[in-house]
């Protein structure tokens, strides 16, 4: 008999106890938030950063002067360079793999700086939160337009490209890369690049 009333105790424990609530079928997911660009540094508002093909340049936004941070100078100096604008790195990686060589890399939000044997040798920006944050001097920057581009530089795409719809612009040691998102002059660049990248061709 207690053995009986035990198992009917149980019983009601269990009829009384609240069912989890379940989402609607039809509730859409919530999407994770976008990070936001730093562009904390000390420079920030100050010092303008400008894409080119022998490094990156720095813009005094006060006189326009400019300076060049090119391809060759110490990691160090490189990443101090960038911090004082962007702020304090994402993240650091290697790849031993590159097509270029083993590289070493330093992120800030969309702008990713390579390195091989202690040296800056390339810059990569991505389509990502802080690419506005960057521009060429005459202005191509993620998000333009080929049309738009068209206007003001000579555009040289790179036939039968592994990597997508590739161009180029500037010629000898000033040339920059880039991708367009889709073909057509309405096509908005999707990335830009110079010096050594970790491409597999």
């Amino acid at each position: 008999m207690r053995k009986f009333m035990t198992l009917a105790m149980i019983g009601l424990l269990a009829a009384c106890k609240p069912t989890a609530e379940k989402a609607p079928v039809d509730a859409d997911p919530v999407a994770p938030p976008v990070p936001v660009a730093k562009a904390d540094g000390p420079n920030a508002a100050t010092t303008a950063v400008s894409l080119d093909g022998e490094g990156l340049r720095f813009i005094d936004k006060t006189s326009g002067k400019t300076s060049l941070l090119a391809f060759g100078v110490p990691r160090a100096q490189a990443e101090t360079a960038l911090a004082n604008v962007a702020g304090r790195e994402d993240d650091r990686s290697t790849n031993a793999e590159c097509g270029a060589g083993m590289m070493e890399f330093t992120r800030y939000d969309a702008m990713t700086l390579n390195f091989q044997d202690g040296k800056f040798a390339g810059w990569f920006l991505g389509n990502e939160p802080g690419a506005d944050s960057y521009s060429t001097m005459n202005g191509i920057a993620v998000g333009t337009t080929r049309a738009k581009a068209k206007e003001s530089v000579t555009i040289i795409d790179v036939d039968d490209s592994t990597l997508g719809e590739e161009f180029s612009i500037g010629t000898g040691d000033r040339v920059i890369g880039g991708m367009f998102a889709a073909p057509g002059d309405a096509a908005t660049i999707d990335a830009l690049f110079a010096g050594a990248n970790c491409f597999f061709r």
